[in-house]
């Protein structure tokens, strides 16, 4: 997980999880060189193929409008004259509303921008409780009443602005709460931003990895999740798991969950059984124990290695002993699982997952004990790309030449995890997968991210899996900027247009050719 600092005119700290950094491309000590090639035969023919995505994170910072409420995608801060920071948890209610301020102090709270075109926009504004609320940024209070105000909105599109509320004063008997700001044409009870719902519905599959904090390795407590009363969604407990459901239901998707890796029993079995009570019986869950347990750059890898160590597997070799540790929490929390879907056991699919670039680490999930009994499908992240921290803003035409090749190296590790999934009598398919190129190089990342030619790398990419693999492809990621920690979204913002969104448009090219 990487924490960046967004500055939408003061300051906005966003929390950008990564699912995806070095995922299938960093190297893991020496051993990853001596990964002994899986023998395989003819190529099977390919499964048919599903289009998944990973949405990103949903702080405002990744400019896309999730909720119909514009105050959910961030948390307050606190302010007492100079600069923001998090505001203290000793001042804020069971659900994240502030209680009282102290003097000298006043609480900012960023609002999420609508999507694009870009224009002004007029957000009403309702709330409980007595206090006094300004604006700032693109917004400017008008029209005050009682407990109710108008917000004017002008965004322009600029990549470093934004818009919130300050609470400058609240009554401490009867606090400032239940802010509720949308767009002036939104109906009260409408949840999900309508364009996000569009944009969501042209995938079969939706993993929620940055919609629930695993990356962040928190030690959860089911009576402490966030809910959908809760006063943010963008908080340390990621998105409540009934708005989790709520959008596969609406958009026909096959939702894709991630338990926590320090969730206990409890937590797995009340996890597991709200999705099986809400959602749609007719869509298909996936489900996968954290992300990346294979990647020492987390902390939850980082756990099971040493609890891995500690319970004397892997005969002393750390790594093997973490894909151990890893397959005994698998075996652990499919059971689970599996007795609360034992009504409809076709609609779950166990997902064991593993690097691409090291096919022996699936060998020995799937290899140990019974492992193979308690899942359904191996999946790992294929992308494309390579290091390119030597190139510079002029090397485009050089850095595409040798995407052909890379991805073709990709693809064959994915063909061999296929066929290790296979003799265990498993699907295979994709956790993550997309274009893997990052650099701190603004100047670079804008030139390759927005050249034509990554439509080009995309539509070759999808048809490759397709000819070759087939299954489920489940991309990486949905909506967010290009960025110094990566450029993973299909567009830059939401709303932008076609012809500005290569990858977006690449894609949307292949569904419509698929229908």
């Amino acid at each position: 997980m990487v924490t960046t600092l967004v500055v939408p005119g003061l300051v906005v700290l966003g929390l950008v999880v990564l699912a995806a950094i070095a995922a299938g491309a960093v190297s893991i000590g020496a051993q990853q060189n001596k990964s002994a090639a899986v023998p395989i035969g003819p190529e099977p023919s390919p499964a048919p193929m599903r289009v998944g995505i990973n949405l990103f994170s949903v702080v405002n910072s990744g400019r896309q409008q999730v909720f119909s409420n514009m105050i959910l995608q961030s948390e307050w801060f606190s302010s007492e004259g100079a600069g923001w920071k998090p505001f203290p948890v000793d001042q804020l209610d069971a659900q994240g509303w502030i209680r009282f301020l102290k003097p000298g102090q006043t609480a900012f709270h960023p609002i999420v921008l609508p999507p694009a075109p870009f224009h002004p926009a007029i957000v009403k504004c309702t709330y409980q409780g007595r206090g006094q609320i300004e604006a700032g940024g693109v917004a400017e209070v008008r029209n005050r009443a009682a407990q109710s105000f108008t917000l004017d909105l002008n965004p322009t599109g600029a990549e470093d602005e934004g818009a919130w509320m300050e609470l400058a004063a609240t009554d401490k008997d009867d606090p400032v709460r239940n802010i509720d700001c949308r767009l002036a044409d939104r109906p009260a009870t409408e949840r999900f931003s309508p364009e996000f719902l569009t944009f969501v519905r042209q995938f079969k599959i939706i993993r929620f990895l940055d919609w629930e904090p695993v990356n962040d390795n928190p030690a959860v407590r089911w009576e402490d999740r966030t809910t959908p009363q809760s006063a943010t969604q963008a908080g340390p407990g990621g998105v409540s798991i009934e708005d989790m459901i709520e959008v596969a239901n609406s958009t026909g998707a096959d939702p894709w969950f991630l338990m926590p890796y320090k969730a206990d029993g409890n937590y797995v079995r009340s996890f597991a059984q709200l999705v099986h009570d809400r959602l749609d019986p007719h869509r298909t869950v996936y489900v996968e124990l954290g992300n990346e347990i294979w990647n020492s750059m987390f902390d939850a890898a980082q756990q099971a290695q040493a609890e891995g160590l500690a319970l004397g597997l892997g005969g002393g070799d750390a790594k093997r002993a973490q894909m151990l540790r890893y397959a005994q929490k698998v075996r652990q929390t499919m059971q689970i699982w599996t007795e609360v879907f034992a009504d409809r056991p076709h609609q779950l699919v166990r997902v064991a997952s593993s690097q691409n670039a090291w096919p022996d680490l699936a060998s020995i999930i799937l290899d140990d004990a019974d492992t193979a009994q308690w899942v359904d499908a191996l999946a790992t992240a294929p992308y494309f790309g390579f290091d390119i921290a030597k190139y510079g803003a002029g090397d485009t035409d050089r850095i595409f030449a040798k995407v052909p090749a890379t991805m073709d190296e990709v693809l064959s590790k994915a063909l061999i995890h296929r066929e290790i999934a296979a003799r265990h009598g498993k699907r295979y398919l994709t956790y993550e997968g997309g274009q893997h190129f990052v650099t701190e190089n603004m100047a670079l990342a804008h030139a390759l991210q927005r050249d034509p030619r990554m439509a080009t790398a995309y539509a070759d990419y999808l048809s490759k899996w397709k000819a070759r693999i087939g299954g489920d492809l489940v991309l990486f990621s949905s909506t967010a900027p290009i960025a110094s920690y990566g450029s993973w979204g299909l567009r830059e913002y939401a709303g932008q247009p076609l012809d500005q969104a290569p990858k977006l448009r690449a894609v949307r090219a292949f569904l419509a050719a698929e229908r």
